[in-house]
């Protein structure tokens, strides 16, 4: 049986290359750290173009469009980290006095160059994190907890002082988008209905859809089977003696062939072929993982 991975983030991508995505909503419920390492790029942000250069910080809440854009001749070389805060909330977290996800949920969407000390810290600190996500054994994934964790103090520190300027306020649209996310949240492997979700959350259905698709441009129902596929791949990780038709009720599907459909949409194979790439995987000890991203 594989070790169970801390639910530290959903993505890490070391130090890549390629143009990250063409303006889209990652996922409304993730938080996005990007760092850039050398050369520059262009990042859109809703309809804010902000340039990218070496030491340059970007963090993200997840409730707007963005994309980034690889200066071409130049080339750019960046850390992408996507969080699932409600998943970290979770854990027994080994810092004390602060909140470490206050940068993302107050500042949002923010820039920030940092010093060449500090740049310097973030650089070791990435690299520490990408090893030991290598790794399966209990010391150094408890290593890669602690890394990861001073990884956000730093950004709770640089962050800080543009913390201190602001009042901590949201527009109404803001705090109603984010009642759904965490309602969802919550309730992703239930029969979750539009209904049910005005009736709990007090908003009009129509309201709802709208304000949602205007901050994220997908659809709610769009992130609930997002993070139903999301969750199932992690339980075919972690259970493999689990039928397909299991996973698919326990994350919410009621019918095995919606199921299948919907994870073939997203993921590109169908539940099945996916548990075959998991299991071959593990019977060459994880030697075909890819050794820039884990998920």
């Amino acid at each position: 049986m594989p070790i169970e991975r801390p639910s530290l983030f959903h993505e890490f991508e070391y130090r890549c290359s390629k143009p990250l995505y063409t303006e889209e909503v990652r996922h409304p419920a993730l938080y996005e750290l990007l760092y850039v390492h050398e050369g520059s790029g262009l990042s859109n942000v809703g309809d804010r173009a902000i340039p990218l250069a070496a030491r340059d910080l970007l963090i993200s809440d997840g409730t707007k469009q963005q994309g980034l854009r690889v200066d071409d001749k130049i080339g750019c070389i960046y850390t992408r980290i996507s969080i699932r805060p409600s998943s970290l909330r979770k854990m027994k977290s080994p810092v004390n006095g602060i909140d470490l996800m206050l940068p993302f949920e107050v500042l949002g969407h923010h820039h920030i160059h940092m010093s060449e000390e500090a740049g310097k810290e973030m650089e070791a600190l990435l690299l520490r994190i990408h090893r030991f996500s290598q790794s399966g054994n209990w010391v150094d994934l408890n290593r890669l907890v602690m890394a990861f964790f001073d990884l956000l103090i730093v950004v709770y520190a640089v962050c800080e002082p543009d913390l201190k300027k602001q009042n901590y306020t949201i527009s109404e649209k803001e705090r109603h988008v984010r009642k759904v996310i965490h309602y969802i949240e919550n309730a992703f492997n239930e029969d979750v209905t539009l209904n049910d979700m005005e009736r709990e959350l007090h908003l009009s259905k129509q309201y709802m859809s709208r304000i949602f698709r205007e901050s994220t441009g997908i659809t709610i129902f769009d992130y609930l089977y997002r993070r139903r596929i999301e969750q199932a791949k992690q339980l075919f990780y972690m259970h493999r003696a689990c039928s397909v038709t299991d996973i698919g009720l326990q994350v919410g599907f009621k019918n095995v062939s919606h199921f299948s459909r919907m994870f073939k949409t997203q993921v590109g194979v169908t539940p099945e072929q996916y548990r075959k790439v998991m299991d071959h995987g593990a019977a060459d000890g994880g030697s075909n993982r890819k050794s820039n991203t884990v998920k």
